[in-house]
């Protein structure tokens, strides 16, 4: 009784000292509000907010270790993934970390939650009245001149010493979402005046008769900021476009707070296309809105990967596919390391990240040539952009889009499974000079594959709709196959795509004319070289050959 006692007197103490300690101020960043937003007053104090607390991670250096060990086909070890326990157990935080931020919550009267199976996330929903005296922060109501609309502190946040060393970062806080939409144009304007629909895709990509046969295959897109998706035109997409083929099946699940609703161009092209390539495959369509009546606000991203996190293994698609970007320097490094490992999480169990590249070309600020993130993560599997050629869609027939972004990290070094093809590509002639647009060639290279990026149909909003939006979910398509392949016999799903790609660049069909664009209106970014390079990646998919090569590795 003495020692509860004394233990109840101490707990509001540590507590005390929790607020009254030094203040961190965390995630210190350039850009207080990004281009495109505008301030428009000051967040209601009775509105309510969902915080992620990313509670620091133990042994991530081995986590990728293991994720390197079971992705590359050199390694004996390929294929032998990890549990989602086996992960979490890996790199659960240290106990101390955790108590650090439940016990200096639970001192404010802030009830939280643990998100993840280890607690790496802790979630709590509070009023901002509360989130602006925890964090020492105040919330701003900002507007994108696209309509969204969205809060976070602009001005940075703090918190307590003991919480600040237990913390990766807090969100929603200073990172803003990224706001980014296809690209409508004028359809049938390519050299072959070809619109990209399912036959003409899977004719591109070499994928025949090929359709999905494994029962536990699944494979996923994901949406954020009210981007909904619509059975209703799903159907009638399949309809019109789907005659002799099969496209899909049945309808998508659906995950997440923000699913059904007004269809949105980029949610309704993702699951479209993919749906569109690879038929007869389970899909799902994970949806994240940052905000809405139901829900507290919160940071859509972190949400959708958290909800990875805590789906278990029998439930988790195996490969997603993304449609979301921006500027790498719009996160703090801290958040984007640690974004990082989520990824590196993922891929230990056998799960594909694919994320579409940009479509900014070369992405030219201040005549600079400018990174994108997530695409420019090393544990993720960027998608470039082409478009039709003479003889489109004969496989090969294509050539690099403008629109297609790529370059070079500047936060992460170039990782071992591309130094070879990317040096290669350095060493060639008409490469911009990294010096004059500020490159660091020594960073990871992207992307890593492309696909069309152009003159789409997506249904309810017509033809000619274009964009790297277009094409992760395409190769998406074609990774969900060659999932069903392994899948089919025994063997386990790809998993963390880009050691294999590298080590098979001949499965792919290399891109060597067009360039993406760069500084100016007729100025040109990176080119199309034979090999890998800054705009198309290794090249295009060639399912048939892609086939027989995952049908020979363990």
């Amino acid at each position: 009784m003495r020692i509860q006692l004394l233990a109840a007197l101490a707990a509001p103490l540590l507590a005390q000292d929790l607020f009254l300690s030094t203040r961190v101020d965390m995630e210190p960043v350039t850009d207080k509000v990004p281009e495109g937003w505008i301030r428009a007053g000051r967040t209601p104090r009775g509105d309510m907010i969902e915080l992620h607390f990313a509670v620091k991670q133990q042994n991530v250096q081995q986590l990728e270790k293991v994720l390197l060990a079971v992705s590359s086909p050199s390694s004996p070890d390929y294929g032998k993934h990890l549990s989602n326990h086996q992960v979490h157990e890996l790199i659960k935080p240290a106990p101390a970390h955790i108590a650090a931020v439940e016990e200096w919550l639970g001192a404010a009267g802030v009830t939280s939650e643990r998100a993840t199976p280890n607690g790496d996330i802790i979630v709590a929903k509070v009023t901002v009245e509360q989130a602006e005296a925890l964090l020492s922060a105040k919330y701003v109501r900002l507007e994108h001149g696209s309509g969204a609309v969205t809060d976070r502190t602009p001005d940075g946040y703090s918190l307590p010493q003991e919480v600040a060393d237990a913390l990766d970062f807090v969100s929603p806080t200073k990172h803003f979402p990224g706001i980014s939409q296809p690209i409508l144009q004028s359809p049938g304007g390519n050299a072959s005046n070809v619109n990209n629909v399912p036959k003409t895709l899977r004719q591109a990509y070499n994928v025949g008769d090929a359709v999905g046969k494994a029962s536990k295959n699944k494979q996923a897109v994901t949406a954020f900021l009210k981007q909904y998706y619509s059975e209703d035109a799903l159907k009638s997409y399949w309809s019109q476009y789907c005659d002799g083929i099969t496209c899909g099946k049945g309808s998508p699940k659906l995950v997440g707070d923000a699913t059904t609703g007004t269809p949105g161009v980029e949610s309704m092209l993702d699951i479209e296309a993919i749906t569109g390539v690879a038929g007869n495959v389970d899909s799902e369509f994970w949806g994240f809105g940052g905000a809405s009546p139901d829900n507290p606000g919160n940071e859509p991203f972190m949400k959708w990967l958290t909800q990875v996190s805590s789906t278990g293994d029998e439930d988790i698609p195996r490969l997603f596919s993304t449609s979301y970007g921006e500027d790498e320097s719009s996160w703090s490094y801290a958040a984007a390391a640690r974004l990082n490992t989520e990824f590196m999480k993922a891929g230990a169990r056998g799960i594909s990240l694919l994320y579409a590249s940009g479509d900014s070309g070369a992405n030219c600020k201040s005549g600079k040539f400018t990174p994108n993130m997530p695409a420019s993560s090393p544990y993720v599997t960027a998608v470039g952009g082409t478009q039709p050629a003479a003889g489109y869609p004969a496989p090969g027939s294509e050539s690099a889009i403008g629109l297609s972004s790529g370059g070079f990290s500047n936060y992460w070094p170039m990782p071992d499974w591309q130094k070879t093809a990317v040096e290669g590509y350095l060493k060639q002639s008409g490469i911009p000079a990294p010096e004059k647009y500020a490159v660091n060639t020594t960073g990871r290279g992207f992307p890593d594959i492309a696909a069309q990026a152009t003159d789409f149909c997506v249904t309810p909003f017509g033809c000619g709709v274009a964009g790297t939006s277009c094409a992760s979910p395409t190769v998406a398509g074609i990774i969900g196959l060659l999932n069903d392949v392994r899948l089919q016999n025994g063997k386990p799903s790809l998993g963390f795509l880009n050691p294999m790609l590298y080590e098979n660049a001949g499965a792919l069909n290399d891109i060597t004319t067009g360039s993406s664009n760069g500084c100016g209106l007729f100025s040109k970014g990176w080119p199309a070289k034979s090999g890998w390079d800054a705009v198309t990646g290794l090249g295009t998919p060639d399912y048939a050959k892609l086939a027989k090569v995952v049908a020979a590795l363990p």
